[in-house]
């Protein structure tokens, strides 16, 4: 079976990632291995609007958005465990701002290599 969608984690998202315990690290990781081959049909996907999406299996949130120039490529921006039934706006504000600093770090390497 061939992927749908790649991944990528911002540099907040990696460290938020390390600082969850073991087992939420497995759900969280797994759920985005499935995300990444069933696409949109994965049932643990909320449009938060604004472009802005979340993946939450069983206790914890990864916030992710789509790469607008490279089709099939998400990139997870903020990753935490799951408090409240509805995703804080503080977190989505900080998702939108990590993945924002990625697309234009990402932009500047791209521009330096030509």
């Amino acid at each position: 079976m061939e992927k749908l969608f790649q991944t990528e984690y911002t540099p907040e998202a990696i460290e938020q990632l390390k600082e969850l315990h073991i087992d939420n690290q497995d759900k969280i990781l797994e759920a985005i291995r499935i995300f990444e081959y069933t696409g949109t049909a994965y049932k643990n996907i909320n449009n938060l609007g604004k472009d802005l999406y979340e993946i939450k299996p069983s206790g914890v949130r990864a916030y992710f958005m789509y790469d607008p120039n490279r089709r099939r490529i998400i990139i997870v921006g903020f990753i935490c465990l799951k408090k409240t039934q509805k995703a804080p706006e503080a977190y989505k504000k900080q998702c939108i701002s990590n993945i924002e600093r990625y697309l234009q770090n990402l932009e500047e390497q791209q521009t330096c290599k030509k």
